[in-house]
């Protein structure tokens, strides 16, 4: 039994249960999304593309055929996610998800709640997207030699990439590695602290990390990156400090003070190369500031994780793909 089929069909109201259980085992193993949107089609995201899903299960292109998600279908299947208890997940739902176990995340759409200008609820749910979570151990491999820098010791490092390269899979097998130790580079291991800001890298349920990300790594869930480095760096003496998606208003100061107390640091931050983080006030501050040692650039130019090029905190390139 897969993943998909122990850790999610099970949540599913039993009408689109029965569906997503008939299609093709090969195209289930691969789903990469499941899409409930009230009085619309259902979808699933299968090799780069969407796909309607009829009653019998067949991905098609032909929207006559598809299944029609009712709303009430939706909130039952809520409901079962929670456990039969929508309150008790409240904080995640109001971030726009909850986290099951094994770490597929549900985002979620509806009437949103607000207080004060803050969103204080979500309410009449009317889509649920379930992003199928699939932890690739490995996927760093071709990475990790342009960080370790010797038997104890890594480089300040930034991860850039456009969306859906990686990134985020890349960061947590990183952690695995420099956490647990690399045998092959003679690396020991070192304490890691992830600010998991999205609830992506460690995909934590419950508390409790769903993905491997090493045993001598800490995890604040849910927490906002320059709280949380602050938090690590008073309580969990990490020697390397993990946090995705940096570029925000107040992440530059957070950073420095994380590499002033002599904790390395590895993160990640959109972008396509590095002229376009030249563009952004907070990356540029950091990269003028020489706060990182590396920059590794990926792409999804071979798939996911596709190595571009390795610079180094003078711009000077250590590694590049052949054109």
């Amino acid at each position: 039994m897969t993943n998909l089929q122990f850790e999610i069909l099970p949540f599913l109201i039993p009408g689109i249960r029965e569906v997503i259980q008939k299609i093709h085992i090969n195209e289930l193993n691969n789903l990469e999304e499941i899409r409930l949107r009230a009085g619309k089609p259902l979808m699933v995201f299968y090799k780069k593309n969407d796909w309607f899903v009829t009653q019998n299960g067949r991905l098609t292109r032909s929207l006559s055929e598809a299944y029609i998600v009712d709303q009430k279908e939706i909130v039952k299947t809520l409901e079962l996610m929670s456990e039969n208890s929508i309150y008790a997940y409240q904080d995640e739902i109001k971030s726009g998800y909850i986290t099951l176990r094994g770490g597929h995340r549900i985002g979620l759409s509806g009437k949103v709640v607000l207080q004060e200008g803050k969103i204080r609820n979500i309410k009449d749910f009317n889509g649920l997207n379930i992003r199928i979570a699939k932890e690739v151990k490995g996927s760093a491999k071709h990475i990790i030699k342009y960080i370790i820098k010797n038997s104890s010791d890594i480089y300040n490092t930034l991860i850039v990439g456009p969306p859906q390269c990686g990134k985020t899979t890349i960061l947590r097998d990183l952690s695995r590695m420099l956490s647990s130790g690399e045998a092959e580079y003679d690396f020991n291991g070192m304490k890691v602290g992830i600010v998991d800001e999205r609830s992506e890298i460690a995909a934590c349920c419950k508390g409790v990390p769903q993905s491997d990300v090493g045993y001598r790594t800490d995890v604040l869930d849910g927490c906002p990156k320059v709280l949380g480095m602050e938090m690590l760096l008073r309580s969990m003496s990490p020697g390397i400090i993990i946090t995705d998606e940096i570029g925000t208003h107040g992440d530059r100061d957070a950073i420095l003070k994380v590499l002033n107390s002599g904790i390395k640091i590895i993160a990640s931050a959109h972008g396509y190369n590095i002229t376009e983080l030249k563009m952004r006030d907070e990356l540029l501050s950091l990269i003028k500031s020489a706060a990182f040692e590396r920059y590794i650039v990926l792409s999804s130019r071979n798939g996911p994780g596709t190595l571009e090029e390795v610079v180094d905190s003078g711009m000077t390139p250590v590694y590049r793909i052949s054109p």
